[in-house]
This record gives C-alpha cells, structure tokens and sequence, in this order.
C-alpha cells in the first residue's frame, strides 16, 4: 500500500466489485476511455480475481485510491515493457472527488512507486485534448505532451 496523508494507494480487493462496476459503467467517462459497452457484473469480478497477478505477467496493474477507506477512483499501469522500463498510466475519480487535489497525490505516489519499486524510467500516457482536467494534471506534475494525445514523463 503506497499512502500519504490524506490518500492511499491499494490493490484491488472483492469488496471493490460494486464501486468499480458503478466507475466502469459510468457513461461520461467513457469519453475519454475506450470504453463502448458496459461491463456486467460477472466481467469486473473476473478481472478482481485475476488482478493479483504480478505486472511481469499481465502486463498491467490497477490500484485503488481510498480516501479515509473508501474508494475515490482508480490508477493503472498498463502497456509494462520490463526492457524498456516503461509503462503507461491512467487514472480516473469518483466526480464527487475531483477537483480537490487526490488525482495529483495519487498520480504522484504512482509516480514515486514505478521509480522506486519497478525501477520504471518513462512514463506515458494518451489523453484526449478534450479531457482538459486531465491534461494539465499530467502537465503539472511533469509529463510532456508530445503530439496531440500523447503524454510522457522520463522519471
């Protein structure tokens, strides 16, 4: 678990099956997702189960940010290159939490542990340019937009 005062850093745990089906099937962030169809129930406790498997493997890693125990949004890794020491991020929050800084402490505790943990050098994301919120968290905490949708930080 990554924490810092006011936020924690978590793996993703059975009792999230509700808050992550409700945060993946919400229709407004989808677009600025892939997203395009709901998930079911069944789909989002398919992918708890095997979230416990180690970034070397899947590739990806998704952790829970918690506010005082209770689920705010979601942070990733994805797209893990060992060789490259490389990954990209993604994060999203609970509307009621944005805008109150916890995007930035996670994306920065994110930031810390793919340093420290998986000796990551880079860092990248792809967000859309209509996603403004989003960008200028990932500008503010260092990332460099490169092109119209990408976004990359050398750590």
């Amino acid at each position: 678990m990554l924490k810092t005062a006011e936020i924690s850093l978590r793996s993703l745990e059975k009792k999230d099956l509700d808050f992550l089906l409700d945060l993946e099937n919400d229709r407004e962030i989808w677009k600025v997702s892939c997203t395009t169809t709901p998930f079911t129930q069944a789909e989002i406790a398919n992918y708890i189960y095997h979230s416990k498997q180690d970034i070397t493997i899947a590739e990806q890693y998704r952790f829970v940010i918690d506010l005082k125990s209770t689920p705010i949004g979601c942070i990733d890794l994805y797209d893990y290159n060992l060789q490259e020491k490389s990954a990209g991020v993604g994060i999203v929050v609970s509307k009621p939490y944005r805008r109150k800084g916890y995007a930035k402490q996670a994306l920065l505790q994110l930031i810390d542990y793919a340093w420290k943990h998986l000796q990551l050098v880079h860092l990248h994301s792809k967000i859309m340019p209509e996603n403004k919120a989003t960008v200028a968290l990932f500008l503010k905490v260092g990332f460099l937009q490169k092109g119209n949708t990408k976004f990359v930080l050398n750590i």
